[in-house]
């Protein structure tokens, strides 16, 4: 991780988004915003103000801040309830993963791994998506994403050993012996 930039430069245009990730061959990360949003000023404050993530998302991704009512047209299709949503698309444009509302800094850097990771793994690069995962595993061994991480492995490694369900099922096991109560240990077949 790096920490030279402290401010995002965001684009406002979802065709521009899609136009620079397909380029650039970076997932999108769309912030989705609305006016007299307490969790979207703390998002923007608090999380895209931290230096680090700051960094992270100028580095990894192609950000886009979309507002919920004036970018209605794009936004529309996605379905959202509430802001802010996070969402991580491909350079398609095909929506991947989703955070809703705030978290702080020390949450949502695992948020853009996992966000990350899900991107990659339906570009087919399988081993960028486990070593993402893990990573946030190593960072937050019992952290509140650290389950949902690890589930997202399993199936990346079951991808990555040609469809083997014992490469699922070795890090599956691990989730339901250590987030037992979890609703990433109960999604097990």
């Amino acid at each position: 991780m790096t920490d030279t930039l402290t401010t995002i430069t965001w684009l406002t245009e979802w065709d521009e988004a899609q136009r620079q990730a397909r380029a650039t061959k970076k997932p999108i990360l769309i912030d989705v915003y609305q006016d007299n949003c307490g969790g979207c000023e703390r998002l923007d404050t608090d999380t895209f103000g931290d230096p680090v993530i700051a960094a992270e998302i100028s580095e990894r991704f192609v950000p886009v801040k979309l507002h919920l009512h004036n970018d209605r047209a794009v936004v529309r299709e996605w379905g959202l309830l509430w802001t802010p949503t996070v969402l991580f698309a491909d350079r398609s444009g095909k929506i991947r993963y989703e955070s809703v509302n705030f978290l702080p800094p020390e949450q949502f850097i695992d948020i853009l791994d996992i966000g990350e990771a899900r991107v990659a793994m339906r570009w087919r690069e399988l081993e960028k998506a486990i070593q993402l995962l893990k990573d946030v595993e190593e960072r937050h061994p019992d952290g509140p994403l650290t389950a949902e991480a690890m589930y997202w492995r399993g199936m990346a490694e079951y991808f990555l050993e040609k469809n083997n369900p014992a490469a699922s099922k070795r890090v599956w096991d691990q989730i339901a012996e250590r987030f037992p109560d979890s609703i990433w240990a109960k999604r097990q077949p």
